[in-house]
């Protein structure tokens, strides 16, 4: 029963990663897991067996909740992108006033305005740089077999670990920023593929492993972010806690103009608008809801 409780929540921990506004370090915060996370990576040798244990089952859950609902954010993607950049928007919204707590939980100085709009504007600068439309975004597009794209690939990973150690950081919105956020989802999604290989064609079986050209650098650059940025979080966090959560803050509300498509495209006034207004509207209060279970 344990195990099956720890793999529901690691399921929901990694849907979270690539859920705007509900990033995996956020959602291992309400469950009361981030720091034994975070210390279970860093003081991993001190307690092999229970260490390997936990992380394993946790880890097992990740990787599902992540194969899973990049198929589902994707499909909604494609066929009702507009409602679903507003709802994504909502529950980034609804994370704000959380993350704002949780950085003023050592008390507020005014200068701790200092990291929040440097992030602030760092994350304004990469939704200005990128004119991609959501559809151009979500596109799978082909990736050359060669050493740069490899450490390319691997430096995607490293990026994207950000979102499952760094609370309020959504790996969505990284992939959306650097524009490779269809690259990257679709061969998340083709690991399900792995159970239709022993029906599969050659033509299949040839397409699935051109995924794995991608996972492999991929996947090994999320293992090494995820190890760099369970240290470097320790130690934030430990040193300068209110600043690295201010920092968080700004960053978080700087990528918003990323996910409302009416900052950078023009839209039309219709029926469309007006229900994904409406769904930013409900997604901001239940994001909102749910954050306010957050342990401290």
């Amino acid at each position: 029963m344990k195990f099956l409780k720890m793999l529901a929540k690691g399921i929901l921990i990694g849907a979270g990663s690539i859920a705007p506004g509900v990033s995996g370090g956020a959602i291992a915060i309400i469950f009361g897991l981030y720091e034994k996370i975070i210390n279970s990576i860093n003081n991993f040798f001190k307690d092999i067996k229970n260490n390997a244990l936990f992380l394993i089952n946790i880890g097992i859950g990740v990787v599902i909740g992540i194969v899973l609902f990049s198929s589902i954010q994707l499909t909604l993607l494609k066929h009702y992108a507009l409602p679903t950049m507003f709802t994504f928007a909502g529950l980034v919204i609804g994370t704000i006033p959380r993350l704002l707590k949780t950085a003023n939980k050592k008390g507020f100085n005014y200068y701790l305005l200092i990291p929040f709009f440097l992030a602030l504007g760092i994350g304004l600068f990469f939704c200005w740089i990128d004119n991609t439309s959501i559809s151009d975004n979500i596109q799978e597009t082909e990736l050359i077999f060669n050493f740069r794209n490899i450490i390319y690939l691997f430096l995607i990973g490293i990026v994207l670990s950000g979102s499952l150690v760094i609370p309020g950081i959504s790996g969505t919105v990284l992939l959306f920023l650097i524009g490779v956020y269809g690259l990257v989802m679709n061969a998340i999604a083709s690991i399900k593929d792995i159970f239709l290989l022993p029906f599969a064609s050659k033509d299949m079986i040839l397409a699935f492993l051109d995924k794995m050209y991608i996972l492999i650098p991929l996947g090994l650059g999320l293992v090494v972010g995820t190890l760099l940025f369970s240290r470097l979080m320790e130690y934030l966090i430990n040193k300068h806690y209110s600043i690295t959560y201010y920092a968080i803050v700004g960053f978080v509300i700087g990528s918003l103009p990323e996910l409302i498509p009416i900052f950078n495209q023009a839209i039309s006034i219709n029926r469309t608008l007006i229900l994904s207004i409406i769904l930013l509207l409900v997604a901001s209060y239940v994001s909102f809801y749910l954050n306010k279970f957050a342990k401290d």
